[in-house]
């Protein structure tokens, strides 16, 4: 009988938290999007605070990148940046700072970041507040990667610097984009896709020019974790900018479906 009233609680607790964006951050040379310039990446979330993810407070998030065909030479890491009380409170729509750094392991130079901004939680037939995460690289802002006005299958934009849409990101589907094709990976291998489209086209699987699809990640993992992992295929015609844009889609994809046992 208190599940409403605390909703309502953490909600309005969210609305009156202000979100401090940092400033630009100074880059070190080469930086993330020159790593990027393979065809793929793996992007494995480590087990970081799965016992205080037990007692129900969720974890930073922490990944290591790799690419598919050498997933254990990780030569990026990725460590989310944000208070106990907002992953708490807001858990699937709180801000934080994605800090990239260079190396499997924290201390490395500092490549890259992404700024994910509060936003009221994710619906449809929402025409503001979109969830968005924001691409910041070595030369400055790299654009941003938002949700858009959906009705039945959720869908995002990567968008350029200068504000144009790059790429569109959705679940496959089927009947006219009404449902979510189901079919698309194949049954019981526990792959869930997300396709990238070009901004013209359609979502259907026949229609992808690359992709970002969470694996299984074991049994234990998969009941007592929120550790996700991520293969990543870049479209043949992305550049390392938006590889990087892409890459900031896995870490906003990971928060709205696969934290706490939402997928």
């Amino acid at each position: 009988t208190l599940f409403p009233y605390t909703t309502l609680f953490r909600s309005v607790k969210c609305c009156f938290t202000k979100t401090l964006v940092p400033e630009q951050m100074q880059m070190g040379g080469g930086g993330a999007f020159a790593e990027l310039a393979g065809p793929n990446v793996f992007v494995k979330q480590t087990k970081r605070g799965c016992l205080q993810e037990l007692m129900g407070c969720e974890a930073k998030t922490e990944f290591m990148i790799s690419t598919m065909e050498a997933k254990e030479n990780f030569f990026l890491y990725a460590l989310e940046e944000s208070t106990c009380l907002m992953r708490f409170i807001c858990n699937g729509n709180r801000p934080w700072t994605m800090n990239v750094t260079q190396g499997a392991q924290a201390g490395g130079p500092l490549v890259g970041s992404f700024e994910r901004p509060f936003r009221c939680p994710m619906q449809t037939f929402k025409c503001c507040c979109y969830q968005e995460l924001l691409s910041n690289g070595p030369g400055g802002p790299n654009g941003n990667i938002v949700e858009t006005m959906w009705f039945c299958v959720p869908q995002f934009d990567v968008k350029r610097p200068d504000g144009t849409t790059e790429w569109k990101v959705s679940m496959p589907t089927c009947i006219g984009g009404m449902c979510v094709d189901i079919f698309a990976e194949g049954l019981c291998n526990c792959r869930i896709p997300f396709y990238v489209f070009t901004p013209e086209s359609g979502t259907s699987k026949d229609e992808k020019v690359g992709y970002i699809t969470k694996i299984w990640g074991g049994l234990g993992t998969e009941l007592f974790t929120d550790a996700a992992k991520f293969e990543v295929q870049f479209p043949p015609a992305a550049t390392p900018d938006s590889k990087a844009r892409l890459l900031g889609a896995v870490f906003l994809l990971n928060q709205l479906f696969f934290e706490g046992g939402n997928d």
